[in-house]
């Protein structure tokens, strides 16, 4: 069995006034007796006196001062609550309230009638356009009218004379004549040394001067002997197959 260990005791106040020990409060302490006042005899009812002029004008004269007094002291209580609520209004840094002043309303106008301004230029500015565009539509139509009209000078005749339409050999035909005239030389058994001849100055002359030239050539190489009578005919007919008027 485990003994039970005494309470310790309370350690002593050393800021207590009292150098004694704080003495043991009762338990159980007795009742306190209420005393009530004695009831006293209902006292007899006050006789109304009559009141004059001068004290009705004394007492609304108190009336106001009390109310006064108490306005006060209501001021003041409230300021007393404010001061341990808030506690001490602090001094204003120096700032004020500012004064809504009327400048933006000033910039509108001064914009407004830089904007009228501009307006104004550029009406200016077009009205001088239009009596510029009509000054110079009436200056025209005085030249137009004044300028008499210039006299047309004899045209001079044209030194060009086109080409006389002849009798030529057809230029876009000129390599089916090179096939087919040479194809036709050998046919005929002309020599050899005279065949290129025949074949370039054929064309050459029936071409570039004239049909009646070519065959001119052919006549000349017969009477040389290059060309016997049978072979001169059928290279006429050729020359005449290949010409055109042109």
């Amino acid at each position: 069995m485990q003994r039970r260990r005494k309470p310790r005791a309370k350690p002593r106040d050393v800021f207590s006034k009292s150098s004694s020990t704080p003495s043991k409060i009762a338990k159980n302490p007795p009742p306190i007796e209420s005393k009530r006042p004695p009831k006293l005899p209902p006292s007899k009812p006050a006789v109304p006196r009559k009141i004059s002029k001068n004290t009705s004008d004394n007492i609304t004269d108190k009336v106001k001062d009390t109310a006064k007094a108490k306005s006060n002291e209501t001021l003041d209580s409230t300021e007393i609550i404010q001061k341990n609520i808030l506690g001490d209004s602090r001094k204003t840094i120096g700032l004020r309230d500012k004064i809504e002043s009327s400048e933006p309303e000033i910039k509108e106008n001064v914009t407004s009638k830089k904007a009228q301004d501009i307006i104004d230029k550029s009406r200016a500015r077009a009205m001088e356009s239009l009596v510029k565009k009509a000054i110079t539509t009436d200056s025209s139509e005085k030249t137009t009218v004044s300028v008499p009209p210039k006299k047309r000078g004899k045209r001079t005749k044209n030194s060009f004379q086109p080409a006389e339409r002849k009798r030529r050999l057809d230029r876009s035909r000129h390599m089916e004549y090179k096939y087919e005239v040479r194809r036709l030389l050998v046919d005929l058994n002309v020599d050899e040394e005279h065949r290129s001849s025949l074949l370039g100055t054929i064309w050459a002359k029936g071409e570039r001067q004239t049909v009646s030239d070519a065959k001119d050539f052919l006549i000349s190489k017969h009477s040389e002997g290059v060309i016997d009578e049978h072979q001169l005919e059928t290279l006429n007919k050729v020359v005449d197959g290949y010409t055109v008027r042109r």
